[in-house]
């Protein structure tokens, strides 16, 4: 299954903003570019930001996207957009805009929007898909008390967490941010990480959806499906609806967006 397809009966209706947060660690890049090319493919207009950082996807490869638009005055709430952003936000503009504040020189990123241009911009497009969270390329993190940057507006919260920590120790080469997954997950230093450990996280408060909007719809995406060794049925049994209002197994890295969900609850 795609997955736009699996989080369809959860994203935000026509009635409003239609913001989508990605938290977490373990594909959430993976996810806005690719959730965006299923989304535009549909015929919607899908504005890609962030509001942290996220690396130049000019840099990458496999990151689809039509127009990349740079525009420093949003990396503050005050100032105005400038002419190329109006213009690309238009009716019949680019399907796949990715947007950011500026170049970040000599790490390969850019900087992400202040949260509140999200919230102004996402009626000019049909989706707004939004990178609200830092995980340093590693499988899994509990957010600091900073974290995540998550604009108010947001209707639906997709949580992500790689499988391919389940069995690996828990120190700060698999988990961003150790000293806070710990306490939150109940999982000591050194201690091999868990399903139980996983699921923990995805519903304490202090946890992976932290900071989601009052009303905001919760998808936790279970990542890295083929790097646990685990059938997906297994992991539902732990990390099943009672984490989120739909979760979902995945490998997000398929080439096929047709076999990228494995299983759903």
């Amino acid at each position: 299954m795609r997955l736009s397809e699996a989080l369809t009966p959860l994203l935000p209706g026509s009635g409003g903003p239609r913001v989508v947060a990605l938290v977490g660690a373990g594909g959430k890049t993976s996810a806005l570019f690719g959730l965006g090319e299923e989304l535009a493919q549909g015929g919607a207009r899908v504005l890609l930001t962030t509001t942290t950082h996220i690396y130049d996807p000019r840099l990458e490869e496999g990151r689809g996207f039509d127009r990349l638009v740079l525009d420093p005055a949003l990396e503050f709430a005050g100032g105005q957009p400038g002419a190329e952003l109006l213009a690309c936000a238009r009716p019949g503009g680019p399907r796949r805009i990715v947007l950011a504040a500026r170049e970040e020189p000599g790490t390969g990123k850019l900087k992400g929007l202040h949260p509140a241009w999200v919230d102004r911009l996402a009626g000019a497009f049909d989706f707004v898909l939004v990178e609200a969270d830092g995980g340093k390329r590693l499988p899994v993190k509990a957010p600091a008390d900073h974290e995540p940057t998550v604009p108010a507006q947001t209707g639906l919260v997709v949580g992500f967490i790689g499988l391919g920590c389940l069995g690996r120790p828990m120190d700060a080469a698999v988990v961003h941010r150790p000293e806070r997954f710990g306490p939150v997950a109940g999982c000591a230093p050194g201690e091999p990480i868990r399903l139980e450990h996983l699921a923990v996280l995805a519903r304490s408060p202090l946890g992976l959806f932290k900071g989601a909007p009052e009303g905001a719809r919760r998808a936790l995406v279970l990542n890295q499906a083929d790097r646990c060794g685990l059938d997906p049925a297994a992991v539902l049994a732990v990390l099943g609806s009672r984490c989120a209002d739909r979760v979902l197994v995945c490998v997000l890295g398929d080439p096929r967006p047709d076999r990228r969900v494995l299983a759903l609850e």
